[in-house]
């Protein structure tokens, strides 16, 4: 039986922003590079939550847009951590929570440790987010709990802490499931 080798290019720009990514055609390769992927996506979204024009006590776009740079990071973590996919879609969905609590168990907190007001935030958000109340705007329900919204504040704190610190660890995750890959 013949070993496929994988072949994974990435060239990084500033900031740590992907400007090329060539991939060989081949499911593994993919595979490797999903964790940088899903970061990049969780950079776009923070950086779209924070150009956002909407302020004030109800702004759910930034706050949808936040909660999805969340997610993001979490599932690239995991999937960083050789998480299998299909496990991150069915058992976490969009679920912040579980994402988070696995993220947890897979030593997150070797890494970044979220602080304890975060989680509450989180919490909050992941009530109306999970079940994509700010994406599809179930206002009665969002504006009838609007006592119990979560903050935009510490939800960008927490999306920009996640994004900084789990870079790093998707990246260096490439090689190694490649080379995984190719064994």
């Amino acid at each position: 039986m013949s070993k496929k080798r994988v072949r994974v290019e990435l060239r990084v720009g500033e900031e740590s922003e992907l400007s090329k990514a060539v991939v060989v055609r081949d499911r593994n390769a993919l595979i490797c590079t999903r964790p940088v992927m899903f970061h990049f996506f969780a950079d776009d979204f923070l950086k779209a939550a924070e150009g956002s024009q909407m302020t004030g006590d109800f702004a759910p776009v930034p706050c949808f847009l936040y909660c999805k740079s969340i997610e993001l990071s979490l599932k690239s973590f995991l999937l960083a951590k050789n998480v299998d996919g299909t496990k991150v879609r069915r058992n976490i969905g969009h679920n912040l929570e579980r994402a988070l609590e696995e993220a947890e168990s897979q030593g997150l907190y070797d890494i970044v440790e979220i602080p304890c007001e975060y989680k509450e935030e989180l919490r909050k958000a992941n009530y109306y987010y999970k079940d994509k109340a700010f994406e599809y705007l179930d206002s009665y329900e969002v504006m009838m709990k609007r006592v119990d919204l979560p903050s935009n504040s510490v939800l960008s704190k927490l999306a920009s802490m996640l994004v900084a610190e789990l870079g790093r660890v998707c990246f260096e995750a490439v090689h190694t499931l490649a080379e995984k890959s190719g064994e």
